[in-house]
């Protein structure tokens, strides 16, 4: 007579259920920026300077690819220029102002007492609009003209930042941005010239969405 027999039963245990990071290794950023080279225009007519927007702030999405690469796309209100005379007959005012979109890489080359010092570079593109109004009884001379220009623009970057939470740095740095095709009026010779140079001081807040 045969033994009754039954055979073990195997239960395959199902896989451990990972949580997945949406928010790891992307970071936002926001940073207020002061321009410290000549400006476009700058000249006195009438017994008035033109007035220099210097300050300027830029907003950007970023992402660490590994430990010391980063990468993020900015937008920036970089600063401009303006004029403006009325002696209540005669009218004269000009308004330049530049904005720009880059995509920026930065290598963060160590971390020492919780300072990350950094370099970059990007590329991507700067708008700017010019605005001119002449309106003078006094000379005959009626003009109302603007301008607007898209150009290739680059930027080198270099700084430090200083991480004061699991999730905020502060960051301070310098940006060089250089526009080569951007077309403006020389004040001094009248000829029209291409090509302007921005020097900024910028310090801002990154925020890592871990």
């Amino acid at each position: 007579m045969a033994a009754d027999y039954d055979p073990p039963i195997f239960i395959e245990e199902a896989p451990e259920w990972v949580p997945v990071e949406i928010g790891s290794g992307w970071y936002l950023r926001g940073d207020v920026s002061y321009d410290l080279g000549s400006r476009v225009y700058d000249f006195e007519l009438f017994g008035e300077d033109v007035s220099h927007r210097r300050f300027g702030g830029s907003v950007g999405v970023g992402y660490h690819f590994t430990d010391n690469f980063r990468a993020d796309a900015t937008l920036a209100y970089i600063g401009g220029d303006k004029y403006y005379y009325d002696d209540g007959l005669d009218l004269f005012s000009a308004q330049h102002e530049v904005w720009s979109g880059l995509v920026n890489g930065y290598f963060d080359i160590a971390t020492v007492m919780g300072v990350t010092p950094y370099v970059g570079a990007g590329i991507g593109a700067t708008y700017s609009k010019h605005n001119i109004l002449v309106d003078s009884p006094t000379l005959g001379a009626f003009e109302d003209w603007s301008d607007r220009q898209y150009n290739f623009a680059y930027a080198l970057m270099a700084g430090a930042s200083y991480k004061v939470s699991e999730n905020v740095s502060i960051d301070m740095g310098y940006q060089f941005l250089h526009t080569p095709g951007m077309q403006y009026l020389n004040t001094d010779t009248f000829s029209v010239e291409e090509g302007v140079k921005h020097h900024q001081i910028r310090v801002g807040l990154r925020y890592d969405l871990w």
